[in-house]
């Protein structure tokens, strides 16, 4: 268990996005960016100064970093690893209610500006996508038969039909499913001007985009013959 002290200089990188995290870090001193990769371009989508935290989650879920984080002055640190943070929560439970109402105010702030961001490369692109967008998107079955044009609307649910508790997914993966691995909302695919991105939902076994695992908390850009896998259910995504 370990709480170390560390420093960065101003533009340093702290860790960078798709990285195995291991450590947690408090701000102590100074000012850090959080920047998210879209479609190839960095977009700075929150600051963070003293007392906040960042990095929980490869802690929680032992998972690849979702942003990269860089120092916009000079920064300290306090750098928390993974005993360090469970043993802070069970002493501490008044904590782990502080997390979570940070993190959800996080959420709100970054979907505001994820939002902003796919205005821009909308706009960007206005014009010049007409021939991709008039096309049409299709999941492919690698191991059966199964084959769907995706609708013709801004977001297309993915997952298990359950007419019980009113869910209707508009691609029902539920006859080629026999493991039932997929969940009732599992994903969603969604296109931003000329641009496709699937974002994880509520799932319990995971999507993977060429064989890479995705999360929940940020989109990921689909491209043509992209191989994508839900649960255990394995497609090929294809434009036309």
């Amino acid at each position: 268990m370990s709480y170390n002290v560390v420093e960065f200089e101003p533009g340093e990188v702290i860790f960078r996005q798709g990285d195995q995290g291991t450590m947690m870090y408090l701000v102590q001193k100074g000012e850090v960016e959080v920047l998210q990769e879209m479609g190839g371009t960095e977009t700075q989508v929150a600051t963070l100064g003293r007392s906040d935290f960042f990095g929980e989650m490869s802690l929680l879920e032992n998972a690849e970093r979702t942003h990269t984080l860089r120092a916009l002055s000079q920064a300290k640190l306090v750098q928390i690893d993974r005993p360090a943070f469970s043993q802070m929560l069970s002493r501490n439970p008044d904590i782990a209610v502080r997390m979570v109402k940070k993190l959800s105010a996080r959420l709100a702030t970054t979907e505001d500006m994820v939002i902003r961001a796919y205005n821009s490369l909308e706009a960007a692109h206005k014009g010049v996508t007409e021939r991709v967008v008039a096309g049409h998107a299709r999941l492919i079955g690698l191991t059966n038969d199964f084959e769907t044009v995706l609708p013709q609307q801004h977001e297309v649910a993915i997952g298990r039909l359950d007419p019980a508790n009113n869910i209707h997914p508009d691609v029902d993966l539920t006859t080629i499913d026999p493991q039932i691995s997929t969940s009732r909302r599992h994903a969603k695919i969604f296109r931003r001007a000329d641009i496709f991105f699937i974002q994880e939902e509520q799932t319990t076994n995971g999507t993977l985009v060429n064989d890479q695992r995705i999360s929940a908390e940020r989109p990921i850009e689909l491209r043509h013959n992209d191989l994508i896998t839900f649960g255990a259910v394995r497609m090929r995504f294809v434009v036309e």
